[in-house]
């Protein structure tokens, strides 16, 4: 009885050694893990207000909500279009919703349309 009792409570054993283990390793207050920053999304979606549109240069004015999966307060910001042809299907004035590669301040719009 005592050998089937030791074999059931050894796999038990080890299970729980090998997930105190795993939870030592993803401890994120290990030496060599402050500073490390989860990775930021290559894109990101927005919601806004046109401000202003300038052709010429390619760029377009937002006055977008907060975008908290790249950590952005609401604000009011100029990016670059990419493609410049997406500058058409908004105007000033207009509530869009966008997608944007976020990169500081130069970031890009990528993708716009009314929010309507």
């Amino acid at each position: 009885m005592k050998k089937q009792v030791f074999t059931l409570a050894f796999p038990g054993a080890l299970a729980l050694a090998s997930t105190a283990a795993f939870a030592q390793q993803m401890d994120p207050n290990m030496p060599g893990m402050a500073g490390m920053q989860p990775a930021k999304p290559t894109l990101a979606q927005g919601v806004g207000i046109v401000k202003a549109i300038d052709t010429a240069k390619g760029t377009i004015t937002l006055q977008h909500q907060a975008i908290t999966a790249i950590g952005w307060p609401a604000m009011i910001m100029t990016f670059k279009a990419d493609p410049p042809t997406l500058l058409q299907k908004v105007k000033v004035g207009e509530s869009v919703r966008f997608t944007l590669h976020p990169a500081g301040m130069a970031s890009t719009v990528t993708a716009i349309s009314p929010a309507g």
